[in-house]
């Protein structure tokens, strides 16, 4: 157990330093690429990654989850195994991407696209080759390797984006960049990862890891209709550039969920992996996760409803600012997913990747049976609204079933949030007041002093909802 807990904790220790160089890295350049670049170059580019997540779900089959979770005494047959597979898969979708992507662009309605989609499809290759020894290096829990090997890409593609832009290349330094970040982050896990693959291959090893498999599969399929059916419909009826704010309000709201809650999500699954026989420590360790996420990410979700605008203005400039009212309404979509990404991995490491999937598809009905109608009528604002209340749906699905599972109280779960919660919604008032008295005639130094006033009104309303919760993160921390 002490061996765990110290993978886990130096697992999130590495994942946690490595997010917030890459936050602020990938954020600055953001910054500046919204300023050279325009709306409709980010819109085209998420246009095009619409085809590309949508072939993305079969390059694994589902099979680097099931290599997480087997025994030591079979793992490197069935990496050998799965080597025969899913670089053959890689080549497959490439393919498939090249020769399709007119009609793939004709359906976005963006004949532009199709070149852009053409290009990204090389990704395939090179992601699929090296998904064995990336796979290795999460299932031993060696994030200090994978941390490094992220962050090395993230560097290389700032680096050759902003280049290339400032030289106006437009759309086109985004997706050279995505290129190279692809290549030298997979040559990096691979050499890190010490493997190398052998000439063999057990049918009845690929079968049992297809079984696991085919729900994370099937998930994956669920999960991009549900993930993307917001940009297809915002690029093909509302147009790139509604897409290029939609993706940069998107972009923010994630924040956490990218760049922190999602990267310690990623350490939980292996941990719980591990204690998968015994429930209460399962139950344990998430009730821990749970409280300490939501110190981060409950005053963050607030603090962006409120400053919105003066975010947009601040970091991107006036011409983002029509993204706020769908800023302020995604940012509780990245509440809810945030929270999901530290207690959903519960379902795969006690073997029920069911749940995940039976969540994905609640999500995706709902979502789809709101978002026509609500997109029909609000535009913008509608798709958001439908992404928000299939979230939250699909968060509460999610929430029953993990109590279920592992006997978990509705309370003890509300515990873990109270202090957060409560000191959030102080410093949402606290905001609020601080803004209806503006002091400089300048409104960027009004919201520094408002946004600072708020984080105090935080830190002292949490301080004395439980004197002890910063004390203990900053331990954990």
């Amino acid at each position: 157990m002490n061996s765990l807990k110290q993978k886990t904790v130096s697992g999130i220790k590495w994942t946690f330093a490595a997010s917030i160089v890459q936050r602020i890295i990938s954020f600055g350049t953001t910054i500046i690429l919204a300023r050279i670049l325009s709306p409709a170059d980010f819109g085209l580019f998420a246009l095009a990654f619409v085809m590309i997540d949508a072939f993305g779900i079969f390059k694994s089959l589902g099979f680097d989850s099931a290599l997480v979770r087997r025994k030591k005494d079979d793992i490197d047959k069935a990496c050998n195994t799965a080597f025969f597979l899913i670089p053959a898969m890689g080549m497959i979708l490439f393919t498939i991407l090249f020769l399709f992507a007119p009609l793939g662009a004709r359906f976005l309605n963006n004949p532009q696209v199709a070149n852009v989609i053409r290009a990204l499809a090389v990704i395939f290759v090179i992601g699929c080759f090296a998904k064995i020894p990336q796979t290795i290096l999460y299932r031993d829990m060696k994030f200090k390797f994978k941390s490094i090997a992220e962050l090395s890409g993230n560097i290389v593609y700032s680096s050759v984006a902003l280049i290339l832009a400032l030289n106006k290349v437009g759309v086109w330094s985004l997706v050279y960049a995505y290129i190279f970040k692809s290549l030298l982050q997979s040559t990096m896990e691979w050499i890190y990862s010490g493997w190398k693959p052998k000439f063999e291959f057990d049918k009845a090893i690929a079968w049992d890891m297809f079984h696991f498999g085919k729900y994370i599969l099937a998930g994956g399929i669920v999960g991009f209709l549900y993930s993307n059916s917001d940009n297809i419909i915002v690029g093909k009826f509302l147009g790139v550039t509604m897409l290029g704010y939609y993706a940069i309000a998107m972009n923010l709201s994630n924040f956490l969920t990218d760049y922190f809650l999602g990267k310690v999500g990623a350490v939980m699954y292996p941990a719980y992996a591990k204690i998968q026989e015994d429930s209460e420590d399962v139950k344990r360790v998430m009730l821990k996760a749970v409280k300490y996420a939501s110190i981060v990410l409950f005053p963050f979700s607030f603090g962006l409803f409120l400053f919105a605008p003066d975010i947009l203005n601040l970091v991107f400039g006036a011409k983002w600012l029509p993204a706020t009212n769908i800023l302020r309404i995604l940012c509780f979509v990245g509440l809810f997913r945030s929270l999901g990404t530290t207690m959903w991995p519960a379902f795969l490491a006690k073997g029920k990747s069911k749940i995940d999937f039976q969540i994905n598809v609640a999500q995706v009905i709902i979502f789809l049976i709101l978002v026509i109608p609500l997109a029909l009528k609000f535009k913008l604002i509608g798709v958001g609204a439908a992404v928000l209340l299939s979230n939250f749906i699909g968060f509460c699905i999610g929430l029953i079933r993990v109590e279920k599972m592992l006997h978990i109280r509705s309370l003890e779960v509300f515990k873990s949030l109270r202090p957060a919660l409560t000191a959030s919604l102080l410093m949402l008032a606290g905001g609020i007041f601080f803004k209806s008295f503006p002091i400089f005639e300048i409104q960027k130094l009004n919201f520094l002093i408002s946004a600072g006033g708020a984080v105090l009104v935080y830190f002292f309303a949490l301080y004395f909802m439980d004197k002890n919760i910063l004390k203990e993160a900053r331990e954990v921390f």
